[in-house]
């Protein structure tokens, strides 16, 4: 038995050992924690993880949005959206512009801030500096193997601190206004439109706003059934009422972008105050087409080869504060059906004229 002891304690000495059994219970517990306790959840992958050639593409369908409707702000999120690599995509359509005007691609890179200047190389100080770091770096580390006893301990620890998080708190993005409004969504039943006798849609987008998502934002790609990119559509904040945080929105930007007519339709669904407010209703007409917000409210976008039934799925009124009755939303849940123009014989088979 002593003998047995004396293995092993010369084994918990020995660095290699240390570092495997370090090793195995670094695995364990990251898969305990990774499949278990926090499992990853993929949805609704962003502009940056598309392929490069899409990248290009979607960058020239940004390029003609902005060349039509000016609208900065727009361009500059959908700039941000493409990653890191914006620069080098941006170069591209430069050196490849294709049908595109040279003027519309430079307009586009003022105001977004485009570079595409390389990042200055390495001299040859900096490589020894380098090295002479990495060189006093590998110096401090030899020991006899202390820092794997360290190292296994941090692991011990950091891990039963996760797991006592999971188990006696909150996760807090669960209480965030972005994530009560997914919850929300996710308990909506689409339209339905086989069941009506009517073609179905190519695409249905739910999305919903609640009161204290102030960057609400919310935008859907839409494809053909072959995979080929057709255009964008959204909603967005237009307006807000009163000052101070949350913002209090009083209206909604529903648009659609067509890829190949380079157009992109804008109308602004309001809160009743909004709409007999005659001052601000003035003002939300630059905007688009004013639409008075109500339950099961219907109305049609149409580009050339896109049309879109937005309906309002759900919406609630605030009432906090000295602000005018129906004034802002406390949630708006909205529907955004697409179809392609020809995905349709004849439009008599959808009753669009009541819209």
């Amino acid at each position: 038995m002593e003998t047995i002891r004396e293995h092993l304690e010369n084994a918990f000495e020995s660095p290699p050992i240390m570092g495997i059994v370090g090793l195995i219970i670094g695995i364990v517990l990251g898969l305990i924690y990774g499949w278990v306790i926090s499992p990853v959840e993929w949805t609704d992958a962003a502009v940056s993880h598309l392929r490069e050639d899409l990248k290009v593409e979607y960058l020239r369908m940004s390029i003609d949005s902005y060349t039509k409707n000016q609208d900065e702000s727009l361009a500059q999120t959908r700039w941000e959206q493409l990653g890191e690599n914006a620069p080098q995509i941006f170069e591209k359509i430069e050196q490849d512009p294709g049908n595109m005007q040279v003027s519309n691609i430079s307009a586009f890179g003022n105001s977004v801030g485009a570079s595409t200047q390389p990042e200055e190389p390495k001299t040859t100080e900096d490589v020894g500096t380098e090295t002479e770091t990495k060189t006093a770096d590998t110096d401090t580390d030899t020991g006899k193997g202390n820092w794997l006893r360290w190292g296994l301990l941090a692991t011990a620890v950091i891990a039963g601190a996760l797991v006592w998080r999971y188990l006696t708190k909150k996760n807090p993005a669960a209480d965030t206004p972005a994530a009560e409004a997914q919850d929300f969504t996710e308990g909506l039943e689409a339209t339905d439109y086989s069941s009506r006798g009517e073609i179905p849609p190519l695409h249905q987008f739910t999305t919903t706003y609640v009161l204290g998502d102030s960057l609400f934002d919310d935008s859907f790609g839409i494809e053909s059934a072959s995979g080929e990119f057709l255009g964008e559509c959204g909603i967005a904040i237009s307006e807000s009422i009163g000052v101070g945080e949350p913002k209090r929105i009083t209206a909604f930007e529903v648009w659609l972008f067509d890829h190949d007519d380079i157009t992109t339709i804008t109308k602004v669904l309001t809160s009743s105050h909004a709409y007999h407010d005659e001052s601000t209703l003035t003002e939300l007409e630059k905007k688009g087409e004013p639409i008075l917000a109500q339950p099961g409210q219907e109305f049609v976008l149409e580009t050339k080869n896109l049309r879109i039934i937005a309906r309002v799925m759900d919406m609630l009124y605030g009432e906090e504060g000295p602000l005018p009755e129906d004034s802002f939303f406390e949630r708006m849940a909205l529907e955004l059906s697409i179809w392609q123009n020809n995905q349709l014989d004849s439009f008599d088979e959808m009753d669009f004229n009541d819209f």
